[in-house]
C-alpha cells in the first residue's frame, strides 16, 4: 500500500486507510512471506566497534558499528535514537540485526551519552540537521567502501524517524522505517487530557525546567538522559509550532522531504497515545506527499504480537526480540528486495 497525500495535508491528520496488525495471525507474517526468517542471534557471531565521525558542521560523534563476523554484511543500518534515549538502549536490537546479515551504526546526539562532551551549540536542530546528516554519511561511506551496491536501511526511533525531512542525503536512503516517529504539533494529539498535557509540556513545562536547571532533567522528561537546555528548548517551540520545525527559521532551507526516493514504512503502536499517537505520526507521513518514493503506513496493535503493552519504548526492548523485530524487519524487507539476506547467509 502506497500513500499519496496531497500537499495541503502536510500539517494536519492525513485521511487514509492504513494498514492495522490486530490480530495474532497478522502478527505472524513469516508463514505468508517467500523467504525465511534468521535465527536468533548469538552474541559471538556479531562483531562491536566503537567509531567516531563527523556531523555535517565537523562536529564529532561518538557511536559503534555491529557487524556480523563470519560473513560479509548484505547492507547497511542506520539506529537513529529518540530523544534523550542513549545509544545502549538500541545495543540489544543492533547487535540482532547485525546477526541478520546488517552492518549497524548506533550513535548518541551530541551532548548526550558518549558524545557528551559538546561544543557549540547542543540544540534539537543541530542534532537532526547535522548529527543525523553525519550518521548517514558515515553509513554511506561504510557501505561505498565495502560494497557500492549496499542498500542503507534507515531505523528512526520517535525523534530519529521525525527527523528525518531535514536530513542531508536522504535520497541515499534505500529504505526506512519510523517508530512512534510524529509531526509533533501539539494539536495533533487526541482531543481531552492527552492533548493539554503535550500543550503544558511544551509550553509552560520545558521552558520552566530550562529556566531553572539550565536543561531539561530525565525526571522531568518521563526517564531517559537530561536534555542540554537548546535542545529543550528547539523542542518546546517547535512543539507549539503548526509547522513544527518548518517555523524555525534556523532550519529555513534544509526542509527536503521531496528528496526521498526509496520506500518508506512509518509505525505507530496502538497504546503510544503519550509520544507518538496516529494523527500525528499521520501528519508525518504527510510530509513526503511530494516525494518520489513509497510510503506506508502501519498501525501495530500489542495483541498481534500477543502483548497487553509496547507503547513508546517497548520496541526496542529486549522483550520485542522474538516477535516485533522479525515483523519489522519482514515488513521492510518484503517491499525492499535487496535488504534480504542471501540464501543461507542467516543460517
Amino acid at each position: 500500500m502506497s500513500f499519496a497525500p496531497t500537499a495541503a495535508a502536510a500539517y494536519s491528520p492525513s485521511r487514509f486507510a492504513r494498514t492495522a496488525l490486530e490480530s495474532p495471525d497478522q502478527g505472524h507474517l513469516h508463514a505468508h512471506l517467500p523467504f525465511q526468517d534468521a535465527p536468533n542471534p548469538q552474541a559471538e557471531v556479531v562483531g562491536k566497534v566503537a567509531v567516531q565521525f563527523a556531523a555535517t558542521d565537523g562536529h564529532p560523534v561518538h557511536g559503534h558499528w555491529f557487524a556480523p563476523q563470519h560473513q560479509a554484511a548484505h547492507a547497511v543500518a542506520v539506529m537513529a535514537p529518540a530523544t534523550g534515549v542513549p545509544q545502549r538502549y538500541y545495543h540489544a536490537f543492533a547487535r540482532w540485526l547485525a546477526a541478520r546479515g546488517y552492518a549497524v551504526l548506533c550513535f548518541d546526539y551530541r551532548g548526550m551519552g558518549q558524545s557528551g562532551n559538546a561544543r557549540g551549540r547542543t540544540g534539537m536542530r543541530e542534532w537532526v540537521r547535522h548529527d543525523l546528516s553525519g550518521a548517514l554519511a558515515c553509513a554511506k561511506a561504510h557501505s561505498t567502501q565495502t560494497d557500492p551496491h549496499l542498500p542503507v536501511l534507515w531505523v528512526g526511533h520517535s525523534l530519529g524517524g521525525n527527523g528525518l525531512p531535514l536530513v542531508q542525503g536522504i535520497e541515499h536512503i534505500d529504505a526506512a522505517i519510523t517508530l512512534g516517529s510524529q509531526f509533533g504539533y501539539w494539536k495533533l494529539w487526541p482531543r481531552g487530557w492527552h492533548r493539554q498535557v503535550t500543550r503544558v509540556f511544551y509550553g509552560h513545562w520545558v521552558p520552566l525546567c530550562v529556566r531553572l536547571t539550565g536543561r531539561l532533567p530525565g525526571w522531568a522528561l518521563g526517564g531517559g538522559e537530561a536534555l542540554p537546555g537548546p535542545a529543550a528548548l528547539d523542542w518546546s517551540r517547535w512543539g507549539m509550532s503548526p509547522g513544527y520545525f518548518r517555523d524555525d527559521a534556523g532550519c529555513q532551507g534544509w526542509y527536503q522531504p521531496e528528496q526521498f526516493k526509496g520506500h518508506m514504512q512509518l509505525w505507530s503502536i496502538d497504546d503510544d497515545k503519550t509520544f507518538g499517537p496516529v494523527d500525528a505520526v499521520d501528519a508525518l507521513a504527510a510530509c513526503y506527499a511530494e516525494s518520489a518514493g513509497q510510503v506506508e503506513r502501519l498501525h501495530l496493535h500489542p495483541r498481534a504480537v500477543g502483548r497487553k503493552a509496547i507503547g513508546h519504548f517497548g520496541v526496542f526492548q529486549r522483550a520485542a526480540e522474538k516477535e516485533i523485530w522479525p515483523l519489522l524487519m519482514q515488513h521492510i524487507e518484503a517491499k525492499v528486495p535487496r535488504l534480504r539476506p542471501a540464501v543461507g547467509a542467516a543460517s
